[in-house]
């Protein structure tokens, strides 16, 4: 019994490999390198942001594969806000407000700036990638003070401000697209 399993082991060798299925498509594997997380933690300017991301359960996503996008706001952006802003939020709409900074797929400053919009993680809401006369990309009107720091499942874009979901009334309700005098009202 014993002679008949190392002759089907030493047949079983003897055999090419047989080929992938090529619509397979192969498992995502982690690039070598520093996470998106791992670089907001090296970077030392985002304490609030990375407490947050705890918060609202989202830490463990950004050291995923990805690729993610992440406008990262620095402890100095959190601080800018009105005195217990982000405490007053549930962890659910601390994620929402999260979600508007990530971007599924990385997103290279100068290639946001051409597609002129990106779309967030948060009910694939459009944000505005512009570059001003003076150079400085923004992000919704927010300053991209250090773009493209490079991480293994991504990019992150350190921002000077905190992306907050649109007002009611800040955003286009007549469903055209453009904002006119009506739209206005609320702003």
């Amino acid at each position: 019994m014993r002679t008949l399993a190392l002759a089907a082991l030493a047949v079983a060798l003897s055999l090419p490999a047989q080929a992938q299925d090529p619509t397979e498509v192969p498992a995502e594997q982690p690039v070598a390198g520093p996470s998106i997380v791992d670089v907001l933690e090296a970077d030392g300017r985002f304490a609030t942001l990375l407490g947050a991301l705890d918060t609202a359960g989202l830490r463990a996503t950004l050291g995923e594969p990805g690729p993610y996008t992440v406008f990262a706001p620095t402890d100095s952006a959190f601080a800018a806000l009105p005195e217990g802003a982000l405490a007053s939020l549930s962890p659910e709409d601390l994620q929402d407000v999260l979600l508007r900074h990530v971007v599924l797929g990385a997103a290279p400053a100068a290639e946001a700036v051409a597609a002129g919009t990106v779309s967030s993680a948060w009910g694939d809401q459009s944000l505005s990638v512009v570059a001003g006369d003076d150079g400085v990309v923004r992000v919704d009107g927010v300053a991209v003070i250090d773009p493209d720091l490079e991480a293994s499942n991504g990019v992150v874009h350190v921002i000077d401000g905190v992306l907050l979901p649109p007002a009611e009334g800040d955003v286009d309700d007549m469903g055209d697209g453009d904002m006119d005098d009506d739209d206005m009202d609320g702003m």
